[in-house]
């Protein structure tokens, strides 16, 4: 790979951006993505978070893409060099290695020499491959294979004697992560009728369908078979596609970490877990089945979002299991519809606790922990965004504001959109305070925690139309 091809890449999708823009085609992230992710060498997320640390596109709180002034002239040939050179930084870990380390010598012949040169260091010959390889789509150097690379003849000025040597064959490549791009809900993901019967290496588990997928792995209906109760299998496999090999321990160690802090958190409104297996090839964690998310509820509205009493049912029920898992240390910072679920009787449940951190990356590379899935970034606080250190209880707050606006109107709110009684006049004109401090940009002029929002939320409801403070609201009813 090489930096002109990256260079190309990168200004391809900024003209990609420009033409959209001019033609009033959606410049969406996951929609650019869905359109952009084969015509480029790598990955699109690498080239995204390029374009974004160096200022050359910008991006609201809905997910639309824009070029910066900086990208505009970087389109009309304008500072190509400098955007080049960056190119060059931001990659160089993918880049094809232009020359081997000092006092070595790489010299390309088309057969072994007959006698080795006079050199006063080791000389490294290496003969040509036959046929070129392919880029690779990994976001790094194409998997070598014993097919893939030639064998070395290595001299030493010592000896007058040469030894081939093959390199061993390494570990297989790493999968490529979905992305929440590609499947944002269980009801777009197609079920797998053929799946195993067990999980991998452990025979306490059968799997069964495929009930859906996302940036991280995918979630089947399980049964533990000496209990025989039905359970949610999640594997972890595509987890590792945002990691060189090397960094699998590590990947380990977090995902356990989060596993098991999610596990402490004993409370109606969080999915339990119930198991986790981290040492096969594709880990998995075991958890209560749920039937359906909200993702599944607000597509099917047809933009009308959810009735104002389910709302704030849902609301309510989320901001008290927010408020105990808070009480034990743990934050959630990846509030988006698709990680709230329902159990068997309606009650909404908070999933997927923390696992956005488990694939945090060097900040110096310009990828913060959005990379998971970008189907999440309009409902994180500004300080989330920023990879800040002053996250807290009050970046969920921000979190569960956004998608109580979403559920009452059945839109995401921008910085001028109207108050959610303007947009549904079903909703209590009481909630509008309530939602705006929950959202405010600025965490110091934000609800602090979930303490906080329950003092105004039923002094606003003095008649215990929602019980009062403490009341978790819960259904006994079978959904239907």
């Amino acid at each position: 790979m090489t930096r002109d091809k990256m260079s190309g890449d990168a200004l391809f999708i900024l003209k990609s951006l420009k033409e959209n823009a001019r033609l009033g085609r959606s410049n969406k992230l996951a929609d650019v993505k869905l359109v952009l992710e084969n015509s480029v060498s790598l990955e699109f997320d690498s080239y995204f978070f390029f374009l974004r640390k160096f200022h050359y596109i910008a991006m609201d709180r809905e997910a639309q893409l824009k070029l910066t002034d900086q990208g505009e002239r970087v389109v009309e040939g304008e500072a190509v060099d400098k955007f080049s050179g960056e190119v060059g930084e931001f990659f160089a870990e993918q880049l094809a290695p232009e020359e081997f380390p000092e006092n070595h010598t790489v010299m390309m012949q088309p057969s072994p020499p007959s006698s080795p040169p006079p050199a006063s260091s080791t000389d490294v010959v290496m003969e040509p491959n036959p046929m070129p390889l392919p880029p690779s789509r990994g976001g790094g150097r194409r998997p070598l294979t014993d097919d893939a690379v030639p064998p070395l003849h290595i001299t030493s000025p010592d000896s007058k004697s040469s030894t081939s040597y093959s390199p061993p064959p390494p570990p297989p490549p790493v999968p490529l992560p979905l992305t929440a791009a590609m499947v944002s809900s269980p009801s777009q993901a197609s079920v797998a009728k053929g799946a195993p019967s067990s999980t991998e290496g452990d025979a306490r588990y059968q799997k069964g369908d495929q009930l859906g997928t996302g940036p991280l792995g995918t979630v089947f209906k399980g049964r533990h078979n000496a209990l025989g109760l039905d359970v949610s299998l999640k594997e972890l496999k595509d987890i590792f596609g945002y990691f060189s090999f090397l960094q699998r321990g590590e990947v380990i160690k977090r995902l356990k970490r989060e596993l098991c802090a999610q596990a402490q958190v004993r409370h109606p409104g969080v999915v339990q877990i119930l198991d986790q297996n981290t040492d096969v090839a594709r880990p998995y964690y075991v958890m209560e089945l749920c039937r359906g998310s909200l993702r599944e509820k607000l597509d099917s509205s047809g933009g009308k979002g959810v009735p104002v009493p389910l709302s704030m049912r849902y609301f309510l029920q989320l901001a008290y299991a927010l408020r105990a898992a808070h009480q034990q240390g743990l934050t959630h910072h990846n509030i988006k519809p698709e990680n709230v679920l329902f159990d068997a009787w309606g009650n909404a449940k908070l999933a997927d606790f923390g696992l956005s951190r488990v694939i945090e990356v060097d900040q110096s590379k310009g990828m913060p922990q959005v990379f998971v899935g970008t189907g999440g970034m309009g409902y994180m606080s500004p300080e989330v965004l920023a990879r800040g250190k002053d996250t807290g209880p009050a970046s969920d707050v921000y979190a569960l504001g956004i998608l109580l606006y979403e559920m009452l109107t059945g839109q995401i709110p921008g910085r001028r959109s109207p108050l959610p009684s303007e947009i549904n006049p079903e909703c209590p004109p009481k909630l509008d305070p309530i939602f705006d401090k929950m959202t405010q940009d600025r965490r110091e002029s934000r609800y602090p925690d979930f303490e906080a929002v329950f003092e105004d939320f039923y002094a606003a409801f003095g008649d215990k139309t929602y019980l009062g403070k403490g009341d978790l609201i819960l259904w006994s009813e079978l959904a239907h």
